[in-house]
């Protein structure tokens, strides 16, 4: 078996349209024999210009043509900006990186219906050409052709960083939605299972907008929202929403707790006599209680600790309401496991990358629906000595099986 370690790097955008999460990974072994190794990891914060563009985009507000396709430009800019400077930190530059997974930022995303569509913006040939890196994207487009939902695609990228011999393990990654990732003990690819649980900063950053006319884009810590009450009628019609009450595979679609969600929240909540802060308080305890539920309700077996990943790790009072809500079963977050915790979906990225590059099918059924596992994203090739370079790996292996 190769055993040759190689770099890679991932690149993430975040679903609140904050910035570019970028890591850069050493690597060694092969396809399901994969071993991944964190050098370095950065955010780097989008353009004011391009992070009001994209809340328009994600706020489902009409957008022209020709600013959908700017958006599009700009944000390849922002990655190749990005790839560049993690490689430039770790002070080993990109001559020796392979290739990067750039996992986009997905304007649009509907898996249900006649005809699934999604809609990742990040020009690819911008990223080539700016780093002369081979990139691999679009992940989610062949799941989705194959009839998954296109979303929990990292499960397998999860399983080779998470799993344990002994325990099985629960993955909650806190973004702009809360996704879940169940990591049975042991090898067991076929007992995994991933999917959304609900909506997480999505809600609460449009909510925070509201509370301080804007001048404000998060709660830090979740200050503001401690300084509120739960209003229970609200809590219990919001749980009662269609996409939470629907079975895994499931994907809660962004759009159906942005800006309209949150604007619907507050009047919800003025007619129940509560303020802003009480409506906020209410959404992080909405969150807590659909990740509560997913962990109950949906898993195989109990788990026997929670990973936790994302933006939302840092909100003080949703850590101690998911700590309710899953009495006895320990807390932490994954950079306890060689992982920060704000660049798991990068490090997924480069992980995804380097599993097509070896021949892998990454999407597993359980986790994305899909009628078989398949090849994920689309090759970009990067310059003609890197793209040499790709080749010769890609040519020197056979696929390794995916065993159950």
């Amino acid at each position: 078996m190769l055993t040759s370690r190689r770099f890679l790097i991932g690149l993430a955008s975040g679903s609140t349209s904050d910035g570019v999460d970028a890591a850069l990974l050493e690597t060694e072994g092969v396809g399901l024999e994969l071993r991944l190794g964190i050098l370095h990891s950065l955010h780097q914060p989008y353009p004011r210009d391009l992070r009001e563009l994209l809340f328009k985009l994600n706020a489902g507000q009409p957008v022209p043509p020709r600013q959908i396709s700017l958006a599009h430009r700009l944000l390849g800019e922002a990655f190749a900006a990005a790839g560049r400077q993690v490689a430039e930190e770790a002070k080993g530059g990109l001559q020796q990186v392979y290739c990067v997974g750039v996992g986009g930022h997905h304007a649009w995303h509907e898996p249900d219906g006649r005809y699934p569509s999604t809609l990742g913006l990040g020009m690819a040939a911008v990223v080539a050409e700016r780093t002369g890196l081979t990139v691999l994207s679009d992940f989610r487009a062949r799941d989705l052709a194959a009839g998954g939902q296109g979303t929990s695609l990292t499960a397998l990228v999860d399983h080779l960083l998470f799993r344990d011999a002994q325990e099985a393990r629960v993955l909650v990654h806190l973004g702009g939605l809360a996704s879940v990732v169940f990591l049975p003990a042991g090898r067991r690819l076929s007992q995994i299972l991933g999917f959304h649980a609900g909506p997480c900063n999505v809600l609460l950053d449009a909510l925070m907008r509201r509370l301080t006319g804007g001048r404000e884009s998060f709660d830090p810590g979740g200050k503001h929202a401690v300084q509120g009450c739960c209003i229970e009628p609200l809590l219990e019609r919001w749980l009662g929403h269609p996409t939470i009450k629907r079975r895994p595979p499931r994907t809660v679609p962004l759009q159906a707790f942005g800006e309209e969600f949150a604007d619907q929240a507050v009047q919800q909540a003025r007619q129940l006599h509560g303020g802003l802060h009480d409506v906020l308080c209410t959404a992080a305890h909405f969150v807590a209680r659909c990740v509560g539920q997913a962990l109950t309700r949906h898993l195989p077996a109990p788990p026997a600790r929670v990973l936790l990943s994302g933006g939302g790790v840092r909100n003080g009072l949703l850590w101690k309401l998911l700590e309710q809500q899953v009495p006895g079963l320990p807390l932490e977050t994954i950079d306890r496991h060689g992982v920060p915790a704000g660049a798991r979906k990068a490090v997924a990225f480069a992980g995804l990358a380097a599993l097509t590059m070896d021949g892998v099918p990454a999407n597993l059924t359980t986790a994305t629906g899909a009628a078989g596992s398949r090849l994920l994203g689309s090759l970009t090739p990067g310059s003609p000595a890197n793209w040499a370079r790709c080749l010769a790996w890609m040519g020197s292996l056979a696929a390794p099986p995916l065993a159950a």
